[in-house]
């Protein structure tokens, strides 16, 4: 018990690192705002809104998630239209708002996605390969409202990432990106889908020593049978890989999963507080629970959010991850 009070007090103090802005000084008010309908009213606020705001890529990586949900003929929703969602979200209580892809910033839209989310209110983050982090498009992030980079790393071993993502030298230049990023002032988090053929392996170990040295976040992402790994069952972790990535977790301060990233409680937080919007404006629990709850253009987002909260899998925070369920459906 103690060790997790330890534990927790660290994530705070970096978690603080992470959120508090001084050119945004309403969003920590909005943040304590939550906090506080949660503590004195037992309410829900909604945290976190995810977008893609396209598929298209300048890479080709294995586990590509995105494949899943192309629809092609679909209209893409407009910034204007995301301007409108993305108001209802803060009313839910969104304080976070991430963009992904495919990778955004091939997306000449970006910067019009990204100011309709309200920056100076909000924490702005987006998701990257890393290939394109010059200084130029790192310093055009900033000065959009954008705080934190969530780059994309496989392996602390560069070959195992190049071949992962199928460019060779691509891991020395996210590499470069990521320094990059934290000299011009911006936080970065290292995304890493762990499947149980990398998670005890040398470049898992090679990228935990990577966080500590930079002191940036690196997330574990467990690997879902989705997108290119469709039906591939071979990627979802066992109770025993679970177990060491608790572990990892409990024993690296800057290490993390979805699961400890809630406000307050443990576990799933899909719905409860994090909502994937793709680009014909779907609603998705998570990007990787691919079973549509609504379409935000057709309904109110908290009408959505509502319906779906009336599952027992969303209801509560589910000590697992739902996407690894292999009979779930959303109904």
């Amino acid at each position: 018990m103690l060790r997790k009070i330890k534990k927790r007090l660290s994530w705070f103090l970096i978690n603080i690192r992470y959120v508090a802005r001084p050119s945004k000084p309403f969003l920590l008010v909005r943040i304590m705002t939550n906090v506080l309908a949660i503590i004195l009213f037992k309410r829900q606020p909604l945290r976190y809104v995810d977008l893609a705001i396209g598929f298209d890529c300048n890479l080709r990586c294995k586990h590509c998630f995105a494949t899943g949900l192309v629809e092609k003929g679909r209209r893409a929703m407009t910034p204007a239209e995301w301007s409108g969602i993305a108001g209802q979200a803060m009313r839910l209580g969104a304080v976070n708002f991430s963009f992904q892809g495919g990778e955004p910033l091939i997306y000449p839209e970006l910067e019009d996605f990204i100011k309709s989310a309200r920056p100076h209110l909000n924490l702005i983050s987006v998701t990257t390969n890393g290939s394109l982090l010059s200084d130029k498009n790192i310093e055009k992030l900033k000065q959009w409202g954008v705080d934190v980079l969530t780059v994309s790393l496989d392996s602390g071993i560069p070959e195992e990432h190049d071949e992962f993502r199928g460019r060779k030298g691509l891991y020395a230049q996210t590499l470069e990106g990521i320094e990059r990023a934290l000299k011009h002032g911006l936080n970065v988090t290292i995304g890493t889908v762990v499947t149980p053929k990398n998670l005890h392996s040398d470049g898992i170990k090679k990228l935990i020593e990577t966080s500590r040295r930079l002191k940036v976040i690196l997330m574990l992402i467990p690997g879902i049978p989705v997108g290119m790994w469709k039906n591939n069952n071979e990627v979802l972790l066992s109770k025993d890989d679970l177990a060491y990535l608790d572990e990892l977790v409990l024993g690296n301060m800057y290490v993390r999963t979805d699961f400890y990233a809630n406000y307050f409680r443990h576990g799933c937080g899909a719905v409860k507080e994090i909502l994937y919007l793709n680009p014909y404006a779907d609603v998705f629990a998570c990007p990787f629970i691919h079973q549509k709850l609504g379409n935000g253009l057709s309904e109110p987002l908290g009408v959505i959010r509502e319906r779906a909260l009336k599952n027992p899998y969303f209801r509560d925070y589910y000590q697992g991850c739902v996407a690894m369920l292999k009979d779930f459906r959303y109904e």
